[in-house]
């Protein structure tokens, strides 16, 4: 029964990746490269949700203000300035955001809902998978929490060693987005190598 909650845990976590974190939360959210149906919202926050990503628009706005703000003391991120260890184990606190990088997430009462009632939400979601069955919470919720904060933690720190960097191996964290550099220099860039599976699915699906 482990070895499958295991198994079922890390392709569980491969979808939430792909399409909650790195489709909705990265690129869309982040970026606006493409629209996305409601039905997709909707389905990628409730998988968020499941990782324990922190508040949504908490996430985005410090990452766009991490964009703006690469690698200076002023990035909400940056291992150099905040501390390796703690933003590689995702325990860096999110600092206070400047509203421009936010502005239009408060517009979406998806998003606002999330934010003020995620912890609430997650606490549900952990306490509802553990009663179910402890071998379904690990397949459900811990090894998707783990591989979440596993990814994040290794992009911000691997990926910044000295400015952003491409890493391929990342890309089993992150849905193909350990071509780092290559989306620092372009954005706007919806696929960002041949090898970025999220990419490449976000172009069949909302290109």
């Amino acid at each position: 029964m482990l070895t499958m909650s295991i198994i079922g845990g890390l392709i569980w976590s491969q979808i939430i990746s792909h399409f909650g974190a790195s489709i909705l939360l990265h690129r869309h959210y982040c970026h606006n490269q493409f629209k996305v149906p409601p039905w997709f919202e909707t389905m990628g926050l409730a998988m968020l949700m499941v990782a324990v990503i922190r508040s949504p628009i908490g996430w985005i706005a410090s990452h766009r203000m991490h964009h703006t703000h690469s690698d200076t003391d002023k990035d909400p991120h940056a291992p150099q300035h905040v501390g390796y260890w703690k933003v590689l184990f995702t325990i860096w606190t999110i600092p206070r955001i400047p509203s421009k990088y936010a502005k239009d997430l408060y517009q979406n009462k998806k998003l606002v809902f999330c934010h003020k009632h995620w912890f609430k939400i997650v606490a549900c979601v952990w306490v509802v998978s553990y009663l179910i069955s402890p071998y379904f919470f690990i397949g459900f919720a811990l090894i998707p929490f783990i591989f979440a904060k596993v990814g994040f933690g290794l992009l911000n720190t691997v990926a910044h060693a000295n400015g952003a960097l491409n890493v391929p191996w990342l890309n089993f964290f992150i849905a193909g987005e350990g071509y780092h550099k290559n989306h620092h220099d372009n954005w706007k860039r919806v696929r960002l190598h041949k090898y970025d599976t999220g990419g490449w699915i976000a172009e069949r699906l909302f290109k």
